[in-house]
């Protein structure tokens, strides 16, 4: 009987070894994956941190390039089209009509081709930088946006907004433009939608912008593919400023993108 007790004994002991040696692999091994997790947590940290330096960098040199284009080329043209007015009138009063008219005719070419340009030079400094984001805020500058955006594409676009006023320091109400124009972007490529609605709103603690089309709906699979930069880049901006994006699509009855956007900077963004 002592003999079968000692055996018991033996075995349990072994089992028990095998046991704690089992779990001291398991806790080397938890221990491993919490260190890796903390790591790929610092190293995401990180990267979210270089992409908010390389966005705010980016858009300081987009306000830099906006304000050399519109003073610099800009007035250089304007000066080329008095230039131009003042030797038109210099040909009609020094010669006769008849011979300055075809002379007057490349200058009035010439005076139309520098329109264009200034036309286009404006524009290009307001996407680089609108001005209207200075001038009248962040909600003047989403309607001017939805008007210029019904202008261009013929969709029709209708804003309403709730709201009088946006408390948003200039970075994130310029991301949070960014993305407004990355949206209406994607609705004039992909959506095939006639009319676009969006609501500015107070939501809680959060304003809430809301994009809603009637195209063709997104599915749930180009919501999340690789491959939808566009969709990508509007998650990382709101991301950057502590905000949220939620996309929701609805075969053949449209897309809605709802911006949720802190009312206030967090402190320890």
């Amino acid at each position: 009987m002592k003999g079968i007790n000692s055996k018991s004994d033996t075995h349990v002991d072994n089992r028990n070894a095998e046991l704690e040696e089992t779990n001291e692999t398991l806790r080397k091994e938890i221990t491993k994956r919490r260190f890796k997790e903390r790591e790929l947590k610092n190293s995401y940290k990180q990267l979210r941190a270089l992409t908010k330096h390389l966005e705010s960098v980016r858009e300081e040199e987009r306000t830099k390039i906006s304000r050399e284009v519109h003073d610099e080329l800009g007035q250089s043209l304007t000066a080329l089209k008095i230039d131009l007015g003042l030797l038109k009138a210099r040909l009609d009063e020094k010669f006769d009509k008849t011979l300055t008219e075809p002379l007057n005719e490349i200058i009035r070419k010439m005076s139309a081709l520098i329109d264009s340009n200034i036309q286009s030079v404006r524009r290009i400094a307001m996407e680089l930088r609108p001005g209207i984001l200075d001038d009248l805020g962040t909600i003047g500058a989403i309607e001017w946006q939805a008007q210029d955006f019904e202008k261009l594409t013929g969709i029709k676009c209708i804003f309403v907004s709730e709201l009088e006023c946006m408390e948003l320091e200039r970075e994130y109400a310029t991301a949070v433009f960014r993305i407004f124009q990355e949206t209406l972007t994607n609705v004039a490529r992909h959506s095939g939608a006639t009319t676009v609605k969006v609501k500015l709103k107070q939501y809680r603690n959060k304003y809430k912008l809301e994009v809603i089309d009637n195209g063709k709906g997104i599915s749930t699979v180009d919501i999340s593919a690789p491959q939808s930069l566009g969709l990508l880049g509007i998650r990382e901006r709101a991301l950057l400023f502590g905000g949220d994006v939620d996309i929701v699509g609805k075969s053949g009855k449209g897309t809605k993108v709802s911006i949720f956007i802190p009312s206030r900077r967090k402190t320890n963004d």
